[in-house]
């Protein structure tokens, strides 16, 4: 049974001699008045119970200041039999103690401000809502020593201000009331009926909510989430740390989590009623608006890919980027950029295609594989193009710059250098005008693109222009002879002057 202390000290006054009363009597006075000026009593076990028939005045404080202790110690039903007894004494014998009946009615309105707030407490566990006009009506609240009602007040305060979007205000009474009546007094939250998993959950919330605002911190100087996967307690009245964790964590995944974290927000708003504040609605905003970036990139790679498809042909280059959230849609532009730039990229596309594939074999629409194996196979033909002509190059070479036998040149080369190789031996086992044609292809290759022969190249070039110089030289000479066959030196000399033809190349010798 638990021990009724404010009446062990009644009755155990009982077992001093009345002698001891005389003794005690400075620290009575001392203590009456301590009491008197600011509701402290701070030795009232020490003190011994007055006569009450020879000693009422007295009788009367001892009375009041044990009714106290008892209310602060949260013995409220003993604090009411005692506040009954109070108010029984004769009302002369109070009036005649100069403030005696003020702090009696003051006492009496604590005992009755312990019930009015409980009683607040226990709507406030039904419905989770705090009226602080209500709350702070009750003013002994302020003054009140018993701690239990001193918590419900506080964490009730502290809720209040949540609610109201004073995060610092809340925690500041939250941390330095509520969990130092709880965990620096003798009061437990278990004392308390519904305090126990009030303040746990938040005082959790607390410690999470100052990752929260590190982390939303961050993502507001930077512009760049770096995520929050702590779950939060809920607090319906103001959910915006909630949606703040829900936004963050739409931010580090666009693709794959942004969608589900905006509907948690709507969904949110709609159960609590509470709308975003500004700059969460801003956040909300962009991350509404990276969604649909990235479903209009979808969007323009679609158009790019229909157009692509009949003819091979990219016609809507730099339209298109790499950032999806599906594969299918980023092995379509590598697609398209690999039949764009063949000999740039071809290879360099399939490759990340083949990655991807390896990383994650998803199944991919039937003209997607049907445009990665043209590739391949077109990326396959100009590599053997090209191993094709160096094979008949070194043939050619070989055999002293002849060819033996014919051999069909391919549309396009990727290197350069293969299709230089082709036009010389084309020009030099060709006709006159054949050999022109491809001297003056190999010579504007050579100014559009600006790059250099080996040597070995170099000097059938230079060979390639000597037999086109002797080609021309020889026309010359031909109509020379006709015009003046009698001084056809002289009319050749002013014919290659008139044509251009300069002097012989030199010969070239490897």
């Amino acid at each position: 049974m638990r021990t009724n202390s404010c009446f062990f000290y009644l009755i155990i006054s009982f077992l001093f001699v009345s002698a001891s009363a005389f003794a005690q009597g400075g620290n009575f006075d001392e203590t009456w008045k301590e009491f008197l000026d600011n509701d402290k009593i701070s030795n009232m076990s020490e003190l011994i119970k007055p006569n009450m028939a020879y000693e009422k005045p007295k009788y009367a404080k001892y009375l009041l200041m044990n009714t106290n202790s008892c209310l602060c110690q949260s013995q409220v039903e003993d604090a009411e039999r005692l506040m009954t007894e109070v108010q029984g004494l004769d009302p002369a014998v109070l009036r005649s103690i100069p403030g005696y009946v003020l702090k009696m009615d003051e006492l009496d309105a604590k005992i009755k401000a312990y019930y009015s707030v409980d009683e607040i407490w226990k709507a406030f566990l039904r419905t989770k809502e705090v009226n602080l006009q209500e709350l702070d009506a009750i003013k002994e609240t302020k003054t009140i020593c018993e701690k239990k009602t001193l918590a419900k007040y506080s964490y009730m305060t502290a809720y209040a201000q949540f609610c109201r979007g004073d995060v610092a205000g809340s925690k500041d009474i939250f941390e330095n009331r509520t969990l130092r009546l709880t965990e620096k007094t003798t009061l437990r939250v278990e004392d308390v009926y519904g305090l126990a998993e009030e303040v746990a959950r938040m005082k959790a919330f607390y410690q999470d909510v100052s990752k929260l605002d590190v982390a939303w911190k961050t993502y507001m100087d930077t512009g760049v989430s770096p995520g929050f996967d702590t779950e939060l307690a809920l607090f319906p009245c103001n959910p915006t740390p909630n949606m703040k964790a829900f936004v963050l964590r739409g931010a580090l995944d666009i693709c794959n989590a942004a969608p589900l974290m905006l509907d948690k927000v709507s969904q949110l708003q709609a159960e609590t009623g509470v709308a975003p504040n500004g700059e969460l609605r801003g956040k909300i905003k962009e991350l509404e608006g990276a969604i649909a970036q990235k479903e209009g990139d979808v969007a323009a790679l679609n158009i790019a890919w229909e157009a692509f498809i009949p003819d091979n042909k990219v016609k809507h280059m730099g339209q298109y980027g790499y950032e999806y959230c599906e594969k299918e849609p980023l092995i379509r532009a590598y697609i398209m950029d690999g039949f764009a730039y063949l000999c740039e990229l071809g290879e360099e596309m399939l490759q990340k295609i083949d990655d991807l594939q390896r990383a994650d074999r998803t199944p991919l629409a039937e003209i997607t594989m049907i445009k990665i194996n043209e590739l391949a196979a077109l990326s396959d033909e100009y590599q053997a193009n090209g191993g094709k002509i160096d094979m008949i190059w070194r043939r050619f070479v070989a055999q002293g710059d002849i060819l033996k036998e014919n051999y069909q040149s391919a549309d396009f080369y990727c290197d350069n250098i293969h299709q230089v190789k082709d036009w010389t031996m084309k020009g030099l086992t060709g006709t006159c005008e054949e050999a022109t044609q491809y001297l003056d292809q190999i010579e504007s290759f050579q100014r559009t693109f600006e790059f250099n022969f080996l040597p070995d190249l170099e000097c059938r070039v230079q060979r390639l222009r000597i037999k086109v110089w002797t080609c021309r030289h020889d026309a010359l000479l031909k109509l020379a002879k006709i015009e003046a066959p009698d001084a056809y030196e002289a009319r050749l000399e002013a014919l290659m002057q008139e044509y251009g033809v300069g002097a012989r190349p030199e010969d070239c010798s490897l």
